[in-house]
C-alpha cells in the first residue's frame, strides 16, 4: 500500500531528498538509508519492495505527506476505495501495532490492484539491484527466494503476530495464480511461508482448471411433433474455470420466450430455440370431402 501511494505522487525517474519523521527509531529490517541524500523513486521502491526495508517505508511516507498521520490517512482512504473493509493501517511499514490489522481477503483485493501497476510488477520480479545509498555500489537481494521457481512477486513479510507471510504471484503454466500465506511457523531457516506457498500453488494447479461443459455441435435439445423429430446442436463451445472436484451434471434451469437456460454448478448459459423450418403440405380432394359430407 505504501508503494501504491508513493506511485500516486511520483514517477519512477523522479528524485526526493530523504527525510525521516522526528524521533524515528529503526525497527525490523532496515537498509540504513542516510538522511538528506538524493534518491530516485525507483531506488526507493527497490529498497521498499525488493529488499523489504522498513526505513524506506517511512522515507516514502514523509516524501508524500510530510508526516506519518497524513500518510496513514491516505493508506486507509485507498483501502476503503479498494473495498478492504476489514483493514486498518496505523503505520507505513506493516510492523505489529495496536489496531493495525487486515485479512487475507483484503490482501487479495490489494494484490489485484497492485498487479495492475506495471512498475510494481517489474520491481518485485527482480532478484537483486544495486544502490549507492551508502556512498558505494552495494548489491541488495530480494527477500523472495521463490523467484527462481516461477514466482515473480509479490511481497514477503514477518512480524511476531503475523508470523511468516508471503503474497505470491505465479504466471507460469498459462495461469495467473495469487497465493496468500499468513501465520506460517517461523522455522529456523525462515522458509515455511515459501513451502506453504508452493503447497497452495500445487493444490490450485491440481484442483482448478478449465472444464469443457458443452462441445460445439453437441445436441442440446430436441423438438418433437407428430410429423417430425429434430435435434438441435450447440453452435458454441461452453467452457468454465472450475473446481474439478465439484463437477455436477448439466440441468435445465429455465425455459421462457423461446430460450432455454442450462445450469452447471454456479454457471448458466442460455440458448435460443430455433424456429422449426419443417412445413407440412396438406393435399385436399374437394370432391371427396363433398361426398363424405353428403353421406352424413
Amino acid at each position: 500500500m505504501t508503494a501504491l501511494i508513493l506511485l500516486d505522487k511520483y514517477n519512477l525517474n523522479e528524485y526526493i531528498t530523504t527525510i525521516y519523521p522526528i524521533d524515528y527509531e529503526e525497527n525490523g529490517k532496515v537498509a540504513y538509508i542516510p538522511e538528506n541524500i538524493e534518491i530516485s523513486i525507483v531506488n526507493l521502491l527497490e529498497l521498499l519492495l525488493v529488499y523489504s526495508a522498513n526505513d524506506a517505508a517511512y522515507i516514502s511516507a514523509i516524501a508524500v505527506s510530510g508526516n506519518i498521520d497524513d500518510f496513514v490517512f491516505l493508506m486507509n482512504k485507498k483501502a476503503k476505495a479498494f473495498g478492504m473493509d476489514d483493514t486498518n493501517f496505523i503505520n507505513p511499514d506493516g510492523l505489529d501495532e495496536m489496531n493495525h490489522y487486515t485479512t487475507l481477503n483484503d490482501l487479495l483485493k490489494m494484490s489485484l490492484k497492485a498487479i495492475q501497476k506495471k512498475e510494481i510488477l517489474a520491481l518485485v520480479s527482480k532478484e537483486n539491484f544495486i544502490s549507492n545509498i551508502s556512498g558505494n555500489d552495494v548489491i541488495y537481494y530480494s527477500t523472495n527466494i521463490l523467484l527462481k521457481e516461477g514466482f515473480v512477486g509479490l511481497k514477503t513479510g514477518w512480524t511476531d503476530m503475523a508470523g511468516l507471510t508471503f503474497i505470491g504471484l505465479n504466471q507460469s503454466n498459462e495461469r495467473e495464480i495469487i497465493t496468500i500465506v499468513n501465520k506460517s511457523k517461523v522455522d529456523e531457516n525462515k522458509y515455511s511461508h515459501f513451502s506453504d506457498t508452493k503447497l497452495l500453488y500445487k493444490t490450485s494447479i491440481e484442483t482448478f482448471n478449465n472444464y469443457k461443459i458443452l462441445n460445439k455441435t453437441e445436441n442440446i435439445y430436441i423438438l418433437r411433433s407428430s410429423y417430425v423429430t429434430e435435434q438441435y446442436k450447440s453452435e458454441i463451445e461452453w467452457t468454465e474455470f472450475i473446481n474439478l472436484s465439484e463437477k455436477n451434471s448439466i440441468t435445465l434451469s429455465d425455459y421462457s420466450n423461446k430460450n432455454i437456460t442450462l445450469s452447471f454448478n454456479q454457471y448458466k448459459k442460455s440458448f435460443k430455440i430455433s424456429n422449426n423450418q419443417k412445413k407440412i403440405k396438406w393435399v385436399f380432394d374437394p370432391l371427396k370431402i363433398f361426398k363424405i359430407n353428403a353421406n352424413q
